[in-house]
């Protein structure tokens, strides 16, 4: 009986030990917000292929933005943060992402995927071609994949950011919506907030014509 009692108490170590290594090395990933009313933001005047519009908002912990680029009532890229434990560290990723199922994508950078399965969103500079090149390794988002925009690290009272975007402004991420079945390409610009750590998302516009390039801040 003894020795019966001796083996179960070291199969309940043995699986405490297993659990505690599985959430040091697998971090749980909480799902993503529920969606709001999606918003489209304040049309500017523009070129005759353009759609151009301003928006003034921002991403951050619980602030999230649902853009309804093409104005039809439904989203077509949402931004939002999700907080992660990982090696002991808070991580807040704020990130963007193209609703799938319309076949909507974003420009990110090649290379590994990070721990919320994301690749990091490619700042393009202003009157650069939106488009994916050997030069720049910039590829675009495969289905169900995140943008990744920008993570602000926590450890105790220290606090740092990692990212293509940490502390750059007026920077441009490109898109790709699909309208009747086309792509369109487009810009939206993005500033990091080193005050708060957020990111403000000002002004987009996209190209009427599909297949159709469009050049960074391009009105």
């Amino acid at each position: 009986m003894k020795k019966y009692i001796w083996i179960c108490l070291g199969l309940a170590f043995t699986l405490q030990a297993c659990k505690k290594d599985k959430i040091e090395t697998d971090p749980i990933i909480p799902t993503d917000p529920v969606e709001t009313a999606p918003v489209t933001g304040d049309t500017q005047p523009s070129s005759q292929h353009i759609v151009y519009r301003t928006l003034n908002m921002k991403v951050g912990y619980n602030k999230n933005i649902f853009l309804d680029a093409n104005a039809d009532g439904s989203t077509d890229i949402s931004f939002s943060s999700v907080l992660i434990m990982r090696d002991g560290k808070q991580h807040l990723y704020l990130s963007a992402y193209g609703k799938t199922s319309s076949g909507n994508k974003l420009f990110v950078k090649k290379g590994d995927g990070l721990v919320n399965g994301s690749l990091w969103a490619y700042p393009f500079a202003k009157d650069e071609r939106i488009e994916p090149t050997d030069a720049n390794q910039v590829t675009l988002t495969a289905p169900q994949q995140k943008a990744s925009i920008l993570s602000v690290i926590s450890t105790g009272s220290q606090t740092s950011v990692d990212g293509l975007w940490a502390n750059k402004t007026d920077k441009y991420l490109g898109f790709a919506i699909k309208m009747n079945g086309e792509p369109h390409f487009g810009w939206i610009k993005l500033s990091h907030d080193a005050a708060t750590n957020e990111i403000v998302v000002s002004e987009y516009a996209y190209n009427k014509l599909p297949g159709e390039d469009i050049i960074a801040g391009e009105k």
